[in-house]
């Protein structure tokens, strides 16, 4: 006994010529603009700790310029 309840799709016939370009073009796009959120992200949270670090630097100088003033 077969079970319809589960539809299976037909299998995708292989795309040619201009619509397996454009399919190629397309996917190519897709992880290009992925890799480039996540490139732009890792650049904004090592920008985001640089500044960080820098406050925190200027704070401890800060801190050490206020103990030498009588």
């Amino acid at each position: 006994m077969s079970d319809k309840s589960k539809s299976q799709r037909p299998p995708e016939t292989p795309k040619r010529g201009e619509a397996a370009w454009r399919a190629a073009r397309d996917a190519i796009a897709s992880r290009n603009e992925q890799a480039s959120r996540l490139a732009r992200a890792r650049r904004q949270e090592e920008y985001e700790q640089q500044t960080a670090r820098d406050r925190a630097a200027e704070l401890r100088e800060r801190a050490a310029l206020a103990k030498l003033r009588p």
